[in-house]
């Protein structure tokens, strides 16, 4: 699965984050209702950015969320965020949003992001996110499906 996708095609330079580091870009422009008073985006929506590019991650690489949201086969919930803010992103700039799952454990996974700037080629955030897979029928933690691993492993280039 290493077609060029629209999600794939905001990638910024090799510098900085580039394009040896992740193999999907998201590209995404930032809404007025994203800043603050200060006219920068606000903190906390960097983590709205990263939600929406990981939905485009797993759709570039076959998996239908709502399919298996709805039958409890793949779901996760987050337990760690951390984040490095770089530099303001302001209203209207173009953003291209690198992300890749980097380890995928028993029930866990990581996922590394960059949020860069894709006409400025300047950084604006990065950072790591552990999921955890669970059945939101019973709340417990589940394995990563065999399906979802594949399907990251083809993807990425590594196996697990």
């Amino acid at each position: 699965m290493n077609e060029t996708t629209k999600a794939q095609s905001a990638s910024p330079s090799s510098t900085d984050f580039g394009k040896d580091v992740f193999r999907f870009w998201f590209p995404w422009r930032v809404r007025y209702r994203d800043c603050d008073k200060q006219g920068v985006v606000y903190f906390a929506v960097y983590l709205e950015y990263i939600e929406q590019a990981l939905m485009e991650y797993f759709r570039t690489l076959g998996i239908d969320l709502r399919r298996t949201i709805e039958e409890g086969s793949f779901d996760w919930a987050a337990v760690h965020a951390e984040i490095d803010w770089r530099s303001p992103a302001v209203f209207d700039d173009e953003l291209a949003i690198g992300l890749r799952i980097s380890r995928i454990g028993g029930s866990s996974f990581d996922v590394e992001f960059a949020v860069m700037n894709g006409e400025k080629k300047v950084p604006h955030a990065s950072g790591r996110l552990v999921l955890v897979c669970f059945d939101v029928r019973t709340r417990q933690a589940h394995p990563v499906p065999d399906f979802v691993r594949q399907a990251v492993e083809r993807f990425e280039g590594w196996t697990c």
